[in-house]
């Protein structure tokens, strides 16, 4: 299905009286707009007057481009919901599927969007799949501290097939790892001391296998930029006292991360750990851990360096999130281009120079 017929499926939340632009012309626009670098009501005003004859190919437009106001009352007054099952259903039927889905999911704070307190600024928790460069899904609170139940809504809306769903420690909660596995999911959660008698077992237990069989390593080197890595990850089977084993009943696996880095000659050393419903293959849990940063650096850093997310300055709680949502589709759509070898950036700026080749992004 196409875009024009996803985004036609969603309500108009105005009145019948005195309507000037239709709706789905008003979404279109502003999604060329992002895709094609704009970043405010404003810009994307100028994209619409400056490109009308081409949005005319797949709208009316009978009303001409409309202003800025009229655009950010309109996208602000959308059903949040309906906009995300819309877009990333569309998004998610592109995608390639390969072998075993690795979901990193995380928050990202879009640090202008807070109107009186800083706390308040909008936080979004994006479910990403490494594999093939797209967000999945998305939710969206103004307060940092509603991430778990963010992420625990995310999991709830995707269809998991027997993916791994990789999280930081603020996520090692029962509620969490029981909602994936009963999405037949997997699960791989960074495990720290604010999950105190659980911690203290891990290491216990990683203490007494060092030197037995029990104990499965992949060891994995990096060398550049006058330094040395080394990571061994080690794993073992998780043996819980009945206490723990009645609290965390889906954990089936434990897993140290031990870390080497040598730099001019000195060596830094530390320990990270995580709890896993996989089975053990100490492999397939290095490349889970490793992945997992993808979501920083090809999402959230490029999201702040090219979107220049953080920089947005839009107040309204729901505008700011369906920005943040039409920034996330449009990378995807950007980064499931099949053509020529070219940054992000550079794809984004040709987006807005080239009508075909925005057209070719976004229908094919």
């Amino acid at each position: 299905m196409s875009i024009l017929k996803q985004l036609a499926l969603i309500p108009d939340p105005r009145k019948d009286i005195n309507i000037k632009h239709h709706l789905l012309d008003v979404i279109f626009l502003f999604f060329a707009a992002v895709l094609s670098g704009a970043s405010g009501w404003k810009s994307i005003q100028d994209f619409g007057e400056a490109q009308l004859d081409w949005l005319k190919k797949y709208g009316s437009y009978h009303g001409g481009s409309p202003r800025r106001h009229c655009i950010a009352k309109i996208i602000n007054a959308l059903d949040t919901n309906l906009l995300i099952q819309s877009l990333f259903l569309w998004i998610n039927e592109r995608r390639q599927r390969a072998g075993k889905t690795l979901l990193a999911i995380d928050g990202k704070t879009l640090r202008r969007t807070w109107s009186e307190e800083i706390c308040t600024a909008l936080h979004v928790v994006s479910a990403y799949d490494v594999d093939a460069g797209i967000t999945l899904y998305q939710k969206a609170a103004n307060n940092k501290g509603k991430e778990g139940e963010l992420a625990r809504q995310s999991i709830d809306a995707l269809a998991l097939d027997n993916a791994i769903v990789t999280l930081d420690s603020l996520h090692c909660q029962t509620s969490t790892s029981s909602l994936i596995t009963q999405r037949k999911g997997n699960f791989v959660v960074q495990l720290k001391a604010t999950q105190k008698k659980l911690f203290e077992q891990v290491k216990q237990q990683f203490a007494f296998a060092y030197d037995s069989d029990k104990l499965h390593e992949y060891t994995q080197t990096n060398q550049g930029h006058g330094r040395i890595e080394k990571r061994t990850v080690m794993q073992i089977n998780a043996e819980l006292p009945n206490e723990l084993k009645a609290k965390w009943p889906t954990i089936r696996t434990f897993i140290e991360v031990a870390s080497e880095r040598t730099k001019n000659n000195v060596t830094h050393c530390r320990s990270r750990w995580y709890v896993s419903s996989l089975p053990l293959n100490a492999e397939q849990a290095a490349q889970a851990i490793r992945l997992h940063w993808g979501i920083e650096n090809q999402l959230h850093w490029v999201l702040d360096v090219v979107f220049r997310e953080d920089e947005l300055l839009i107040k309204a709680p729901d505008g700011a999130a369906h920005v943040a949502l039409f920034n996330r589709v449009a990378l995807g759509v950007i980064k499931q281009h099949k053509g020529k070898q070219d940054s992000i950036a550079s794809k984004r700026r040709r987006a807005a120079w080239s009508a075909d080749f925005r057209s070719k992004l976004i229908f094919g």
